[in-house]
This record gives C-alpha cells, structure tokens and sequence, in this order.
C-alpha cells in the first residue's frame, strides 16, 4: 500500500529542491566548520558526520557521541519525510547528553522520494535503519544496547524496520500511525513506545491506537506516552516533552546503567 504523500507539510517539492540535499544540509549547518572536517565538541557531547554503508550505497549520516558517562548503548534517529529541522536534531542530540551514541542517517540517500513510496523504496529505507543500527553494533555496542527510533514517516520506517528485522533492541515511534503505512506482522518482539501529538490532524490518533492494538494483539510489548495539545509539527517544548519520555523508556531498558556495558570501538 503506497503512503499517503500529504502527511506532513512540506515545501521542498515546490521550491524544486532536492529532498536528500535537505535532509541532510540541514544537519550540516548545525555543525560547526571544524567539525565538518573531524571531530567538534559541543556541551555534553561530540559531533562528526560520517557515511555508512546499506545495499551498497553510501549514507551520509551525523553522529552525536557523549564525552562523559556512556552508557554502552546506542540509537539510531529517522527524521520525517520534510527532512530534519533543528528541534529533530536537538532530539537527536538530546540522547548523546545522556550518554547514548546517537546517529541520525539520511536514508533518502538509501532511495529518493518518489511521494508514491512503494515496497521497493520502503523496503530500501528500512534497511537503511537496520544498517545505521549495525554500525552502532560495529562500534563496539551490544545489539540489545540499541535502538531504533523515528518521526512520522521515520517512525514507520524504524519500528516496522526494527520488529521485521535486524537486530535493534528496542524501537520508539513518534507521530507515527496506521495512517503512514500498513505495517507488516512483527517477526521480532522487542519493546516498542508510541509517542502521539494529541491534536496530530496528519497522523491521526486513531491510526496509531491500531498501530499498537495490531501489535499488542501478536505480542508485542507497547508504551503509549500523549503529548498534550501538541500538533504534528511539535515546538522545541513539545519536542523535549517526547525527549523525556523516550529516555524514560530507554534508560529503564537499553539503557539502564546496572546492565553490563562495553564502550569499546569509538565510543
């Protein structure tokens, strides 16, 4: 079933601009000129941007690492299908700060958005957050110590990507729904939180009450965290009130500190 191309505003089609050159300028911009050629550090944390590998294809992606009590775990961020803003990459970073490694992957650079997004381009994605997940485990992480985690579009793709393979330990779905696609069976049963914007008129709440019944109904553990008076578009406010409740959840789980840990690799 193809996705509905009018989930989540976006003015990059009109301005002819090229959606992956969005994406992922809009993290560039965020990092400093230094760091653009190595290594930055900013408050609580590092920052590079590096490319992995999916299917061959090179994946420009941002890296955020913390300098001081790591955990041992890592995630990885999906932004939505209008690229990612600042307040998705403060989220992003907000996890380094807590001591998680935490890389944001352009996977438009996995297939470009044709706005019709049929199996082959899913499909693409999806794997596309598997392989951000496998350079976590690369690193030195242990798969359990990961997760998946992504927005509207990006939720579908991390969490349906998560449960139907690869090796993510946990999966977190924001403003994400039956209305982005139909999700497949899960093959895996990890722990899953949803996240929904109490006025989300683009992801409805309806189509993510069926999103977790249809995975609850075949065994799949599912938190469910409203963020109230909220629209699809969150502000920085409502962005950090997601941040609390995502590592609420990762920090009693994949995160949590009493669990053996490595910080081998680069970390």
């Amino acid at each position: 079933m193809p996705l509905r191309s009018d989930l989540e505003p976006d003015r990059i089609d009109a301005t002819g601009l090229d959606r992956r050159a969005v994406a992922f300028g809009a993290a560039a911009l965020l990092v400093r000129p230094a760091e653009r050629a190595g290594v930055a550090q900013e408050p609580g944390f590092t920052a590079e941007l590096i490319t992995i590998t999916s299917r061959g294809k090179p994946i420009r992606a941002v890296v955020f690492r913390p300098v001081a009590n790591a955990r041992g775990s890592g995630i990885v961020y999906l932004h939505g299908s209008g690229s990612i803003g600042p307040n998705q990459l403060r989220f992003a970073q907000s996890f380094a700060r807590q001591g998680y490694v935490a890389v944001v992957p352009t996977y438009l650079d996995a297939a470009a958005d044709d706005s019709i997004r049929a199996a082959p381009i899913m499909n693409a994605w999806r794997d596309c957050g598997i392989d951000a997940v496998e350079w976590l485990i690369s690193q030195g992480i242990e798969p359990r110590r990961t997760a998946s985690i992504g927005y509207s579009l990006g939720s579908f793709i991390a969490t349906d990507g998560a449960l139907g393979g690869g090796r993510a330990g946990a999966a977190i779905a924001i403003a994400g729904g039956w209305d982005v696609y139909v999700p497949r069976p899960p093959a895996r049963r990890i722990p899953v939180l949803m996240v929904r914007a109490e006025r989300d008129t683009h992801v409805r709440p309806p189509g993510t009450e069926r999103w977790r019944q249809f995975l609850t109904e075949r065994g799949v553990s599912v938190r469910m965290r409203v963020i109230r008076g909220a629209g699809h578009i969150m502000n920085q406010r409502q962005w950090d009130e997601v941040s609390r409740h995502a590592l609420e959840f990762l920090n009693d789980g994949i995160g949590h500190l009493d669990a053996p840990t490595t910080t081998g690799g680069t970390l």
